[in-house]
Parts: structure tokens; C-alpha cells; sequence
């Protein structure tokens, strides 16, 4: 569930299909630069009502990277 919101929102934000995407998914193969990341990053914290860190961001390389920080977020609740 929270993998496909997540695989959904880098679609969106990326013009992409989400058969395009998978957990493995590496951000800066898909022309991810920091400027996405951190659009990414306000995303997820709408989606999810959760606050990331700056060390959090910066960690962030792949789509299951964001998957697993909302889930982080969502399992602290």
C-alpha cells in the first residue's frame, strides 16, 4: 500500500507510468536531482502527515528509500 502511494507520486511528479517504477528504482536514474528530491520529500510529508529530517533526505537514493521512510513514519504513529 504505501510502496504503490509512494511508486504513484514519483510518477506523477516524473510524467511516468508506475510499471516504469519499482521499489529498486534508483531517484537519479530517473533524473532526480536534489530540487526533485526535496519536491519528493514535501510530497510524502503531505501523503503521509509526517516531518523528514535533512539527514533523512539527503539518505534518499531509491524509490524504496522513500517507500521505507513512509513507513518508518506511518509504523512511529
Amino acid at each position: 500500500m504505501i510502496l504503490d502511494t509512494v511508486i504513484a507520486i514519483v510518477a506523477e511528479q516524473f510524467g511516468m507510468d508506475t510499471d516504469e517504477l519499482s521499489e529498486d528504482t534508483v531517484l537519479s536514474e530517473i533524473g532526480a536531482d536534489d530540487l526533485d528530491i526535496a519536491d519528493l520529500v514535501l510530497s510524502l510529508e503531505d501523503a503521509f502527515d509526517m516531518d523528514v529530517t535533512i539527514d533523512e533526505a539527503n539518505a534518499l537514493r531509491t524509490v524504496g528509500d522513500l517507500a521505507d521512510l513512509a513507513e518508518n513514519a506511518v509504523s512511529a504513529e
